[in-house]
């Protein structure tokens, strides 16, 4: 856990009456990371809505879903949310709370007016969101790995599996045939 990002009861920020902010730094035990998590966040009551915000970073270590090699990856969170207290919201509360019924801007989440904010765990949601789903190196990537116990010889007409030899003789004897007849 980040030293600092635990649970909030929602009635806690209600009472406050201004922006709480939390300054991040710290691992994230969800997300194995190469460098501490930094940033800032900021969470404000606003009767139905809680505004949260953030700017976050970090960078983790992945596996190239193509060529298996391991590669770094910077991800970044510049963050802005409403999350509705309460049940599921109707038009009428969602004009209520000044928000457009038909499209309420960056209203993605409902909790419990009665719960807790979990900073920790919104952290975790935005640095996931960062993440590719598929993971690849880069445009330089080498591909699927050979399974080949040793190396690779260049391919030559001399280098013929010696089950196919007997073909490879009688294909040779008739190739002369055919140019006599035709």
């Amino acid at each position: 856990m980040i030293p600092g990002l635990e649970p909030v009861p929602l009635r806690e920020l209600q009472a406050l009456g201004t922006s709480r902010v939390w300054n991040v730094e710290g691992q994230l035990e969800a997300i194995q990371s190469l460098t501490p998590v930094r940033g800032s966040l900021r969470a404000e009551h606003r009767g139905n809505l809680l505004e949260v915000e953030g700017s976050l970073q970090t960078i983790v270590c992945l596996r190239c879903d193509r060529c298996l090699g391991r590669f770094n990856q910077e991800l970044k969170a510049e963050s802005k949310e409403l999350i509705w207290l309460g049940g599921e919201p109707t038009d009428e509360l969602l004009a209520d709370a000044g928000l457009d019924p038909e499209i309420p801007d960056g209203l993605v989440d409902v909790l419990d007016p009665r719960g807790d904010f979990e900073p920790e765990r919104w952290v975790f949601e935005q640095l996931s969101l960062q993440m590719s789903v598929v993971n690849r190196c880069g445009d330089l990537c080498p591909g699927m790995p050979t399974h080949a116990a040793e190396p690779r010889k260049p391919s030559s007409a001399a280098a013929v599996d010696p089950r196919w030899k007997a073909l490879r003789d009688l294909q040779s004897s008739l190739q002369p045939d055919r140019g006599d007849h035709g």
